[in-house]
């Protein structure tokens, strides 16, 4: 790199000397830190500081607006979908939040490899919004009441389960048949049991965030029962930022 060059970064900082940075990956790293989270400087400034293996060249064809929009979604969404659950061509794939930041990467992604992408979202606007940003599908989560809350009843567990079975056979439609292949989880608390459930057998769950919620609770059965698998994923890695960004 050398002044003048045009930039954006990823959020990643690591110590770069331990083993982990160097033949595991840099997230292993005992001083692994989100720039702008975890430091004392961070992106609202006219100056920062950053590592040089944070930097990734700015697209040509984006803004400067445009470019500094899309890295930290974008480069978490990649990793889950990408590397952790190696998605490819023909996966059903259900995106909670679609319209929101890790959504809107995720429906993308989905469309580049050739991944069916159902999209859940709060409006009749962001279900056009996700279909015209690729999505098979798309389903208002206002018409379905499987959202986990703390303290339910019998009888709301009850109707959780049987309207998360419902929103079950909804997807089956939107994917001539299938069930999900992958589920994209950032919501956590609210919608962890209905991912658990909705996935297939040897279907995968991938987990970067918990908007509604830190504490989930599911019903393990659907877990071992039918050999699912959950992954945490947090931000990316150099490599991965390199090649998401190209």
């Amino acid at each position: 790199w050398k002044i003048g060059d045009e930039v954006v970064i990823h959020c990643n900082q690591s110590c770069g000397q331990c083993p982990e940075c160097n033949g595991l990956d840099p997230l292993a790293c005992s001083q692994q830190k989100i720039w702008g989270y975890e430091t004392s400087w961070g992106s609202f400034a006219q100056f920062t500081r950053v590592q040089a293996q944070q930097l990734l060249p700015k697209p040509r064809h984006l803004t400067w607006e445009e470019s500094a929009s899309y890295a930290l979604v974008y480069l978490t969404a990649y990793r889950m979908l990408i590397d952790k659950c190696a998605m490819k061509a023909g996966d059903n794939v259900l995106v909670w939040g679609a319209a929101g930041g890790l959504g809107c990467f995720a429906i993308q992604l989905c469309r580049l490899v050739g991944a069916n992408a159902v999209g859940v979202v709060s409006s009749e606007e962001k279900k056009k919004l996700v279909m015209e940003l690729g999505a098979v599908g798309a389903v208002n989560r206002k018409e379905f009441d499987f959202a986990r809350r703390a303290n339910e009843t019998p009888e709301q567990e009850k109707k959780r389960i049987s309207e998360t079975r419902r929103l079950g056979k909804t997807l089956r439609e939107l994917w001539k048949g299938g069930d999900a292949d992958i589920v994209f989880e950032h919501v956590g608390q609210e919608t962890f049991p209905a991912s658990v459930l909705l996935a297939k057998t040897f279907g995968k769950i991938v987990i970067c965030g918990a908007t509604s919620g830190f504490n989930l609770d599911f019903d393990v059965r659907y877990l071992w029962m039918r050999q699912k698998t959950i992954l945490g994923s947090h931000f990316c890695n150099a490599y991965e930022a390199n090649r998401a960004n190209q």
